[in-house]
């Protein structure tokens, strides 16, 4: 008998790691300690840690995304014995953050003399954490990994396959085409249904269909190979062949049409996707209607526009730390 959680690791499967990240950062943060001329700082207290963290696997590959705002209390001591206290907030603990901007420092009752303890947290104490930041993404996934992904020795014999009708072997495959001359059969009919969302991202509706239309873009948050082209009629392909359509229609900053399906959906069966873009003075508002989504695939749908499109589109390029 098969796994039935996820047979040959083929479809995506994400888990929330929010809760492992604040133990992760208390126990690997709390205790850093730096010293320089006789003065001496350390991380007393994880304040907070909030925000988006998600280990995901698609096709037995794992990748990480996450969007981490931290909040830390220190307390420091100077050449005469007295006592320092204040906090570090880091707003933005993503995967494309410069070191350089991570760090905003505050000191309680500051006055000059307190001061000078600053240039130890920045040159000597931050050091410290971005080592830990740094190892963030590889201890996530070493600690989490079995949740999401299944050692071959464990799954198992697979499942006998559905009975399909014999073209849609081919059907299945980008860019081909079948040179059968066979009379092409009938499609199993599929239940759907509909599903729509609407998000904010804190940019231009013509950035923001640039960065789903265009081709180096694209590889920047699918993380990956896609093929891709701003032409009606042409063929896309994202997340190594997971999801596949066809451009139906374009209108630069203004909407997308698109057919689109999974690839673990039923062999030829594809939803139609229109997104629209609503320019606001700060922001654009994308809405999004998704029609002929297979019945029983809504959340997974769902969930995977959420974590694989929308959230690494702005951990990506910065179109909203919070999401």
């Amino acid at each position: 008998m098969s796994n039935w959680k996820n047979v040959n690791n083929w479809h995506w499967v994400n888990k929330n790691c929010l809760k492992w990240a604040q133990k992760y950062f208390t126990e690997q943060l709390v205790g850093l300690e730096a010293q320089r001329d006789g003065k001496k700082v350390s991380i007393s207290k994880m304040v907070d840690c909030s925000g988006d963290v998600d280990l995901n696997q698609r096709k037995g590959k794992m990748v990480t995304i996450y969007d981490v705002a931290l909040k830390l209390d220190w307390e420091g001591v100077l050449n005469d014995g007295t006592e320092v206290t204040g906090s570090i907030s880091i707003p933005e603990i993503a995967h494309d953050t410069d070191s350089d901007d991570y760090f905003e420092i505050s000191i309680n009752d500051d006055n000059n003399a307190k001061q000078e303890i600053k240039q130890i947290i920045r040159k000597d104490l931050t050091p410290l954490l971005v080592k830990k930041f740094e190892g963030f993404s590889a201890a996530m996934i070493k600690e989490n990994s079995e949740d999401v992904y299944i050692e071959a020795s464990k799954l198992g014999t697979p499942a006998p396959p559905r009975v399909v009708h014999k073209e849609t072997s081919s059907s299945t495959k980008f860019g081909t085409t079948s040179t059968s001359n066979a009379e092409p059969e009938k499609k199993a009919h599929v239940n759907t249904t509909t599903i729509t969302d609407s998000i904010d991202f804190q940019t231009s509706a013509q950035e923001l269909y640039e960065t789903l239309m265009d081709t180096q873009r694209a590889m920047v948050w699918t993380r990956g190979p896609v093929k891709l082209t701003k032409e009606v009629g042409s063929q896309f392909e994202l997340f190594g062949g997971n999801v596949t359509g066809q451009i139906l229609e374009l209108v630069p900053g203004q909407k997308i049409v698109q057919t689109w399906r999974l690839r673990s959906w039923p062999a030829g069966h594809y939803s139609k996707v229109t997104m629209t873009f609503e320019q606001g003075t700060e922001s654009v508002d994308l809405k999004v209607e998704q029609t002929g989504v297979p019945v029983g695939e809504e959340e997974l749908t769902r969930t995977n526009w959420s974590g694989y499109y929308w959230r690494a589109i702005k951990g990506a390029f910065g179109y909203g730390a919070n999401f």
